[in-house]
């Protein structure tokens, strides 16, 4: 594959503000190896990570391996699952069908879907803005019970419509999974087609996406590219893939950073929505958040963006708006890694300090017992971690979802390669655990041992 150097082509462009102390004499091609080395080394990446101004051609850079098992590299055409990433398309189809005259996100849902208990109390733009109170697929007693892997799309609808509301709709914010299922579910009654087929013809086909498509049963698709989940100190293990059922509208898309540079271009230029739709879909609305895309400010530049993570994938999504620049980064390790790698990727396209880091190093297991940390940790209501041994390994579980491994850190506390983060175990005056602290810094989130 041939790499392009894009520096000189930034540079001209005007992005790159100032050369960072750091490394100067290299081209953006070879800081942006330097960065993603260490996550690679630690196994806590494998993947795409591309760039692009509109107008100029895209820098495509693949790292590591495809398949860790055939030892087959990434190439820059790799396919990836993008989990939440794919909001932005179920949002942009259902300003697409208001654009059209089909309906009205002011609706109640109620009116395209009669026979969804809640919906006479909720309106579309309030599922799109994560207003609506519902609840979110991976609280579902169904997921839990299947791992993600169990049932139709059409009995997720109806758990979703049955379980209880988190809070009045319009009167709170939380983000939901399930409410995005809700609206794939609405796209496909107004349209009269699968959610999968409208965006392949509203929006894939036309713009030349030829490498996306919504994850439903097919044989095996050229390019797409196996999940890992992180385990141990530097191992990956396949991943178990999540059904489409319970991801459909909120996370069931695959696709390949060029075509996600290709959707990005289209999208910002006013090729894919009218003037006015595209205004909603990226102003914030709220909690920073639009119509399937956050939005946010990074190194002072205004940013329209999301990110994913499913069963073995993670992804980010970021557009800069008045540079015209996006940045994607897509891996088939489900790590949280992906933040750091993002903030450090824009830093050295447009220029500001950052310094490369370092792979992490893990020291050996402290004399604790394991049994004595395990429990349930309650943050607040309706949010409880899990905490489990498992041959000799400690599990964490937010509510009904998937588990993350926690590796010695050291100093007392434990590491988590899939979420990114660090957690600590408090004790109380007997030396008893009894909370969960989830994080380093002073004011971390802290969860009280429940059971």
């Amino acid at each position: 594959m041939m790499r392009m150097d894009l520096w000189q082509v930034l540079a001209a462009s005007g992005l790159v503000l100032a050369m960072p102390a750091v490394a100067t004499e290299l081209s953006i091609t070879d800081r942006i190896d330097a960065i993603v080395a260490p996550y690679l080394d630690a196994g806590d990446f494998m993947g795409v990570v591309g760039v692009q101004r509109d107008g100029e051609e895209a820098l495509l850079l693949p790292y590591g391996l495809a398949s860790v098992e055939l030892k087959v590299p990434h190439r820059a055409g790799s396919v990836f699952m993008i989990g939440s990433v794919s909001k932005q398309f179920t949002a942009a189809a259902v300003l697409a069908l208001e654009d059209a005259g089909d309906l009205d996100i002011a609706d109640l849902v109620a009116q395209h879907l009669p026979d969804f208990p809640h919906g006479s109390l909720m309106t579309i733009e309030q599922l799109l803005t994560h207003t609506s109170g519902v609840a979110d697929i991976y609280s579902l007693e169904r997921f839990g019970a299947s791992a993600g892997r169990e049932g139709t799309f059409e009995e997720i609808i109806g758990d979703i419509g049955l379980a209880d509301l988190s809070f009045s709709p319009g009167s709170g914010y939380a983000y939901s999974n399930g409410g995005y299922a809700v609206l794939a579910a609405v796209i496909e009654r107004v349209s009269g087609v699968s959610y999968g087929d409208f965006l392949k013809g509203r929006f894939f086909e036309r713009l030349g996406m030829s490498q996306t498509a919504h994850d439903g049963p097919s044989a095996a698709v050229q390019g797409r590219v196996p999940g890992y989940d992180p385990w141990g100190q530097r191992e990956l293990n396949p991943a178990v893939p999540v059904s489409a059922a319970f991801t459909t509208g909120s996370g069931s898309l695959w696709s390949s950073a060029r075509d996600l540079l290709k959707w990005s271009a289209a999208l910002h230029g006013g090729q894919v929505l009218a003037e006015s739709s595209y205004k909603k879909l990226t102003r914030d609305h709220g909690h920073g958040y639009g119509y399937g895309v956050s939005v946010f400010e990074r190194f002072g530049r205004d940013v329209i963006g999301h990110d994913g993570r499913v069963a073995g994938y993670s992804s980010d999504l970021a557009r800069y708006v008045d540079e015209k620049t996006t940045i994607v980064i897509l891996g088939n390790v489900q790590s949280v890694a992906r933040d750091e790698i993002r903030r450090l990727v824009a830093a050295a396209v447009f220029g500001e300090e950052y310094t490369v880091p370092t792979a992490k190093q893990y020291p050996e297991p402290p004399a604790v017992s394991l049994e004595e940390l395990t429990g349930a940790y309650s943050f607040g209501p309706g949010f409880e971690v899990s905490i489990t041994k498992s041959d000799g390994r400690l599990l964490a579980r937010a509510n009904q979802g998937g588990y993350s491994e926690l590796v010695s850190a050291g100093a007392g506390t434990w590491f988590s390669r899939m979420l990114y983060a660090t957690v600590r175990f408090g004790r109380d005056g007997e030396g008893k655990v009894d909370r969960l602290i989830w994080g380093e810094s002073e004011g971390a989130p802290v969860g009280q041992k429940v059971r």
